[in-house]
């Protein structure tokens, strides 16, 4: 195909590197002096006659690009890119094209592209030509492949994502557990509602003696995995204090102790708790945290604002002991600001006063927590909220 002399053979590593092009055409004299060209333009060049032979020396061994004939006699130009894109294999199917058309025009073009040609050149071809457009079509099927790769690269991590979240999920799911617990004297109705699989919002209970019970909620940063880690922590971190301390505040002290000590600062952490006994005692601590909601019997809505600062901010907490007591009928209300991740319809944010507004406004029983929804839905006129919610609502039961 090229004459030799005078020329250094390339090294084994230049050949390897090599760009494989098929020149199919059935013009000796034509195959000769392209072939020549493209070799000498640094290409791998194998040459076939016709479209038959062209065919099996793929289907044996894919180039990385073919310069095909339009016109041949067989199986021609059109014919042989029809059946190579209807291919089962990848690397035949994807194969580039260049077809050699001895015509001139818009159908001649239009017959190439429609036969699945990437690209068409009219005789007679000009070697600068031919070169650019298959070094055009080369960097695009690199950068097809490189796609490819990172499409299949994506789609296994995308996998392991989903099968990560649902792990956590899962584990989530063991901390909050599926059903409040039953306290005497009390009745108990918990919300959970995470914007993805894992929410960074959790909510938990311990019993902590015959006539005490300890109920705390906290709200993590971000979603996903990694607030599915802090929402663990929060849930060991709140059974491991119960067991140094019986009241609200002692209990979210130690809690905000732990953290600290274990993240030193880098990272934090809202909460609160509260401490009721079966007569209808009530302790309350929060630390960065939308206020306890005490909503009367009669309609009144009170609220106990969070003394503490964000837990882990600081290595110790002063919290102020503060109690009270509900009467049968009265109910209390720990939630994650979530509850007001809302928006007006005039486009403006909720605050922790259209949840007291939702409070009040339900009557007696109805007052649960999916009626505190959907009315917090009706005011912003959205189904949906833009953050986790986690809540939990504790009525003193009883008669009125």
């Amino acid at each position: 195909m090229h004459d030799p002399r005078g020329a250094a053979p390339p090294s084994p590593a230049a050949a390897e590197c090599r760009r494989k092009v098929l020149l199919a055409e059935d013009d000796e004299n034509s195959r000769r002096l392209l072939g020549a060209s493209l070799h000498a333009a640094g290409f791998e060049v194998w040459t076939a006659a016709d479209g038959l032979e062209a065919f099996h020396m793929i289907e044996s061994s894919p180039p990385d690009l073919l310069v095909l004939d339009f016109e041949m006699p067989g199986l021609n130009g059109a014919e042989l890119c029809r059946r190579l894109r209807a291919s089962e294999r990848e690397s035949i199917r994807q194969l580039p094209v260049i077809m050699l058309t001895g015509h001139a025009g818009e159908a001649e073009e239009v017959a190439c592209l429609a036969a699945g040609a990437n690209d068409h050149v009219t005789k007679p071809v000009g070697r600068e030509a031919l070169i650019a457009r298959i070094e055009t079509q080369l960097r695009l099927g690199a950068l097809t492949d490189a796609m490819r790769a990172q499409n299949t690269e994506l789609a296994r991590w995308r996998a392991e994502h989903e099968a990560d979240l649902e792990a956590a999920r899962t584990a989530q799911q063991a901390i909050i557990g599926a059903a409040p617990p039953a306290v005497p004297g009390w009745q108990i109705d918990v919300l959970y509602l995470p914007v993805i699989q894992v929410g960074g919002d959790v909510y938990g209970w311990r019993r902590l003696s015959e006539r005490l019970w300890l109920f705390w909620v906290a709200d993590a940063t971000g979603h996903g995995v990694a607030a599915a880690l802090f929402t663990m922590l929060a849930a060991w971190l709140f059974n491991h204090a119960a067991l140094i301390s019986g009241t609200a505040a002692g209990i979210l002290a130690a809690v905000n102790a732990e953290f600290r000590s274990v993240f030193r600062g880098r990272s934090f952490m809202t909460a609160c708790c509260v401490v009721i006994d079966r007569d209808g005692g009530l302790s309350f601590a929060g630390a960065g945290h939308p206020p306890l909601l005490i909503r009367r019997n009669a309609g009144a809505v009170e609220p106990l604002r969070s003394h503490g600062t964000i837990l882990g901010l600081a290595a110790t907490m002063e919290l102020p002991a503060m109690e009270t007591r509900l009467d049968p009928g009265d109910l209390a209300l720990l939630y994650t600001d979530g509850l007001f991740g809302l928006r007006t319809r005039e486009g403006g944010r909720f605050g922790h006063q259209a949840v007291i507004d939702a409070l009040a406004q339900i009557q007696g029983e109805n007052c649960t927590l999916a009626n505190v929804v959907d009315a917090l839905r009706a005011q912003a006129g959205a189904a949906e909220f833009e953050d986790d919610v986690a809540a939990i609502m504790l009525r003193r039961a009883g008669d009125r």
